[in-house]
This record gives C-alpha cells, structure tokens and sequence, in this order.
C-alpha cells in the first residue's frame, strides 16, 4: 500500500507544469557602436541585474544576430544579458522610442 502511495504521489508530483523563475528586469542603454558582421553591440549601460554588472561601457555578443537591425548609434535601449564564462551576451535588445 505504502509503495503505491509513493508511486501516485510523484505521478502528481511529476505532472504538475515547472513554473519558470521570473525573468529578471531589462537593463537600459545607450548604444555606443553596431557591428552586425561580427554580431558585436557597444553600450554604455546600467546596472544589469541578471549577471550582477554594475554601470559601464562595454561591447556584448549578440544573438541572434538579428537582433541588431534597425538599431543604431546613438539609440535608446533595453536589453537581456547573460554571462557564459568571459562572454556577456545580449539575448534580448528593444530599441525605446523618443
């Protein structure tokens, strides 16, 4: 009786739907330089909760790609980073209309 028990309560345990870790809030920026061949972004940003950096200038990854067009020099922005070893990415980037 014990066992089935046990086996019914991780069946439930296991079927319940993983919630997701709230997302950490978008950084702001201002983009310094754009380089789409290298998919390379220079900002000067804020403080970016998701890897603990505080304020600077800095060039970032970008991926996808894609992310870089339409942006350019001189932009306002928001943006996703996360860190990989010496590598800081920029995962999500949204130009912030003036």
């Amino acid at each position: 009786m014990k066992k089935q028990l046990m086996i019914a309560a991780l069946a439930a345990l296991f079927s319940l739907p993983l919630q997701a870790a709230d997302p950490a809030p978008l950084s702001q920026g201002e983009v310094r330089k754009v380089d789409a061949a290298a998919q390379k972004i220079t900002l000067r940003h804020g403080p970016i909760a998701s890897i603990g950096m505080p304020p600077m200038t800095m060039v970032f990854e970008v991926e996808p790609g894609s992310l870089l067009e339409g942006v350019e020099a001189g932009d306002k922005v928001r943006f996703q980073a996360r860190q990989e070893g010496n590598r800081y990415i920029v995962t999500e980037l949204q130009v912030v209309e003036q």
